[in-house]
């Protein structure tokens, strides 16, 4: 069962066109930042990474736990910013499987017509 949760998480998370496309604008996204890490040049390097994995990136990073430039607060900030892109990443898988389907095994069998004069009232119509 578990293995089941697993493997539908994954694909839904990465195996599909619009969670990829996501996945690969994050990718170029990181790109600045790693490039400040190596130079040292802080500028606004993580400010595309904010607004591509935002709201809930800046929900994360609301409460400020690890505050100023040490390994924690660094870390606080890449684990935030990698959590709410896998989020992102598999409620667009989510989204994409839901559109895919077709109206019936998104709502299931429509239920009977119960209106008098329907097809199911067991009346016949005399014409």
């Amino acid at each position: 069962m578990r293995d089941s949760r697993l493997r539908t998480f994954l694909r839904l998370a990465f195996a599909n066109p619009a969670s990829l496309v996501y996945l690969g604008l994050v990718a170029v996204a990181a790109l600045p930042m790693a490039h400040a890490s190596l130079t040292g040049d802080r500028s606004f390097a993580a400010l595309w990474m904010l607004m591509i994995t935002a709201p809930t990136s800046t929900l994360l990073l609301l409460p400020d736990f690890a505050d100023g430039d040490s390994a924690p607060a660094a870390g606080y900030f890449l684990a935030a910013l990698a959590l709410s892109a896998l989020l992102h990443s598999f409620l667009l898988g989510l989204a994409h499987r839901t559109l895919r389907r077709t109206p019936g095994q998104r709502t299931g069998p429509l239920p009977p017509d119960r209106t008098p004069g329907g097809a199911d009232d067991g009346t016949t119509s005399g014409r």
